[in-house]
C-alpha cells in the first residue's frame, strides 16, 4: 500500500540534548515505567492518515526490561487498491504491533525486538537485536544491531501477479531484508555531545508497488532491480546553552545506494544520493513549558533507471531512457526496469515544524485531571513542501506520557 506516507508519518525525533546526555551517563540505572499515547494526522492532497499509537514500558530492578506497541494506521486516498480497475476514495486500516526485552548489566545492555504488521495487502514481520556498552568512564557508548525482514504483498482485486521471479505462491509477492547498523557517542563537554552512525540493508525481492502501471511502457506493472543494498552515514551534534537554557542541534545524513553482484544492465541502474540536513531549537519558556522548532531539508537525484514521462525529442537515447533531456525520459520498449514511482526521481523536501511540550504540573489542584499531573503533554505542527506530484502535506502530532 502506501508505505511512502507510513514512512513520513512514522518518523520520532531525538530528544534534547541534556536528556541525552543524562541518558548517556547513566544508562545503566533503572529507567521509569510508562505508558504512552500518541496521535498522528498527515494529511497530503489525495491521502489523509489518522495513527493512533499506544506504549508500555517496564523497567525491572532485576535489569530486565520490556516495552510493547500497538498502532493503527488509517489510510483514506485515491487509489486503485481499492480492487478495481480505475480509482477510488478507500479506507485501509493497518495494525501494527510490537515487543522488545532488554537485559540491563552495568556498563551494557542486550536486546532483542519483535515487529508485526499487516493490511489486506501487505504484511511484515521483523526481528532485530543490538549490544550496547558505554565506554571512557561513561562519557562514551557504542551500538551494533543487526535485523531480519520478511514481507508479503498482494493486489487486492487481482488473481495473478507477475512477480518476477520473488512470488510466495498463489498471487503474492515477497521481499527479504536483512539490515545492521552501528553508532558511536561521545560526550565532548558537559554542555555538547556528537555521535557517528552508519546503517546499511540489504533488500532482495519484489521492491515496487504491484498496483502501480507505468504509462510510458504499454501501462505494464511497475518492475524495480530486485536487489539493493541501501547505506547512511548520519553525524550529528548537539550543544546546551545553561544561561538561556537553550538546546541546539545539528544533523546531516548521507545516503547512498547501489545494485549488489552483477547486474543485467551494461552500468548500476540504482545509484540514488540523498542528502538531508536538520536543524533544531529547544527553548524553556518555563520550568513546566518548551517550545522546539525544527526545520529539515532533502535532496536527491534520480535512480539510474528511472525515467520521466516522455518528451518529443531528437536526442539520442541513454542507457535506460528513450532520450538524454534532463531528467532522462521515456521507456524503450525493452528496457529492464520501469516504473512511475515520482520518489525514485529528481526531487526536493523543506519541512518546518513547531512542537510545544508541557510538564502537567500544574493539574496537581484539578479534581479528576491530577490524575494527568505527573505526565507530560506535546503537541506539534509540520508542513511538507514537496517538488513531487504527491504535493504539499501537513503534519500534527499529539501526545501524552506518564511515568509509572
Amino acid at each position: 500500500m502506501n508505505r511512502r506516507v507510513r514512512a513520513a508519518v512514522g518518523r520520532r525525533l531525538a530528544a534534547l540534548l541534556l536528556a541525552s546526555t543524562a541518558a548517556l551517563a547513566s544508562a545503566g540505572a533503572r529507567g521509569d515505567d510508562y505508558v504512552s499515547i500518541r496521535g498522528v494526522y498527515y494529511r497530503e492532497a489525495s491521502t489523509r492518515v489518522i495513527q493512533p499509537m499506544v506504549s508500555v514500558g517496564r523497567d525491572s530492578p532485576t535489569g530486565v526490561d520490556v516495552d510493547a506497541h500497538f498502532l493503527v494506521d488509517a489510510i483514506t486516498s485515491a487509489s486503485i487498491a481499492a480492487g478495481t480497475s480505475i480509482d477510488n476514495l478507500f479506507t485501509e486500516v493497518r495494525d501494527e504491533v510490537g515487543l522488545r526485552v532488554r537485559k540491563r548489566w552495568e556498563r551494557s545492555d542486550v536486546s532483542l525486538a519483535y515487529k508485526y504488521s499487516a493490511e489486506s495487502d501487505y504484511w511484515s514481520h521483523s526481528i532485530g537485536a543490538s549490544v550496547g556498552q558505554r565506554l571512557w568512564g561513561d562519557t562514551a557508548s557504542l551500538r551494533l544491531s543487526l535485523g531480519r525482514s520478511y514481507d508479503t504483498m498482494a493486489a487486492n482485486g487481482q488473481s495473478s501477479l507477475d512477480c518476477h521471479g520473488f512470488g510466495g505462491g498463489m498471487p503474492t509477492c515477497f521481499m527479504n531484508g536483512w539490515f545492521a547498523g552501528g553508532s558511536y557517542s561521545q560526550i565532548l563537554s558537559p554542555v555538547a555531545l556528537a555521535q557517528l552512525s552508519y546503517e546499511i540493508a540489504y533488500l532482495d525481492g519484489y521492491q515496487g508497488n504491484v498496483y502501480r502501471k507505468v504509462a510510458a511502457h504499454n501501462d505494464q506493472p511497475e518492475f524495480l532491480p530486485p536487489h539493493r543494498m541501501r547505506n547512511a552515514i548520519a553525524p550529528r551534534v548537539a550543544y546546551y546553552l545553561p544561561s538561556t537554557s537553550t538546546g541546539f542541534q545539528l544533523h546531516y545524513r548521507f545516503y547512498f545506494d547501489y545494485f549488489p553482484g552483477n547486474h543485467i544492465t551494461d552500468s548500476d541502474p540504482w545509484l540514488l544520493m540523498g542528502h538531508t540536513i536538520e536543524a533544531r531549537v529547544y527553548q524553556d519558556l518555563s520550568p513546566t513549558l518548551q517550545v522546539r522548532l525544527l526545520f529539515r531539508y532533502y535532496h536527491q537525484n534520480h535512480a539510474r533507471f528511472w525515467c520521466a514521462p516522455p518528451v518529443p525529442s531528437r536526442l539520442p537515447a541513454t542507457e535506460f531512457c528513450a532520450v538524454s533531456t534532463d531528467p532522462p525520459a521515456g521507456y524503450s520498449p525493452n528496457a529492464a526496469y520501469f516504473t512511475a514511482d515520482p520518489k525514485l526521481g529528481p526531487m526536493h523536501t523543506e519541512y518546518p515544524e513547531v512542537q510545544l511540550l508541557w510538564q502537567a504540573d500544574a493539574l496537581r489542584e484539578v479534581p479528576f485531571l491530577r490524575w494527568f499531573s505527573a505526565g507530560s503533554f506535546e503537541i506539534s505542527y509540520g508542513y511538507y513542501f514537496q517538488s513531487t506530484a504527491f504535493g504539499n502535506a501537513h503534519v500534527v502530532q499529539t501526545g501524552y506520557r506518564l511515568p509509572y
